[in-house]
């Protein structure tokens, strides 16, 4: 797992918003989830802590995007990609953890 802080940036009413977040309270949290939920259809907290979180220098989310598509997403970058991650709308979890994340 890198050693530095995640890079999150987010879109809300027009409006780009960044802050850093600490690496290891995220994966931490992501974690818990997949561990306390493990065969529940939780793909998505597994995906954050195996492939994502550990390698991930940027998370961005344009929640305006976001309204208007079925199935929201994610994009984050790592240093040599930026991949996009769909999470269904189902993920309450997940998305009420990201979504305390878009706060200033």
């Amino acid at each position: 797992m890198k050693n530095t802080r995640v890079d999150f940036q987010w879109t809300e009413g027009g409006k780009e918003h960044n802050k850093i977040l600490d690496r290891q309270k995220m994966y931490s949290i992501f974690n818990g989830l997949a561990e306390g939920y493990a065969g529940d259809d939780n793909e998505i907290s597994t995906k954050m802590v195996e492939d994502i979180i550990p390698y991930v220098d940027k998370i961005s989310i344009n929640k305006d995007y976001n309204e208007t598509q079925d199935t929201p997403m994610i994009s984050y970058e790592t240093e040599r990609n930026t991949k996009v991650l769909k999470i269904k709308r189902c993920h309450k979890i997940v998305w009420a953890i990201l979504d305390r994340y878009c706060t200033e």
